[in-house]
């Protein structure tokens, strides 16, 4: 289920980007996604090779392994590209415990954070 809720959000996003049967956005998906959606339906065990984590999970392998989280600074410039560029209204950027959360119609897509050991 959240691999379906994930690549909706993902492919719904596409829609509001490019045209159903552009080239550009047919490459993309062969590309970008096929794979990696194939192996998370059909694969198990060793052979499953994409694993999506949440954040959560990430903040404490970090952690355990003595990294500190970092203050980022690209919060504001992100949301400015986003308001200078309309086209792309119903992506999101919000920040959330020290990460950048990129996500389409509030589903988090992409999370972006700074480390130092």
């Amino acid at each position: 289920m959240e691999a379906l809720h994930y690549y909706s959000a993902i492919f719904d996003s596409l829609d509001a980007m490019l045209p159903k049967y552009d080239t550009k956005r047919a490459k993309m998906e062969q590309f970008y996604f096929a794979e990696e959606i194939k192996n998370i339906v059909s694969c198990e065990g060793s052979a499953r090779m994409e694993r999506h984590e949440r954040v959560d999970q990430w903040r404490r392998r970090l952690s355990r392994a003595r990294f500190q989280a970092a203050p980022t600074k690209l919060m504001a410039p992100a949301k400015q590209w986003l308001e200078q560029n309309k086209t792309f209204e119903g992506h999101t950027i919000v920040e959330d415990k020290g990460c950048l959360v990129l996500g389409w119609k509030s589903k988090p897509i992409v999370v972006a954070s700074c480390w130092k050991c």
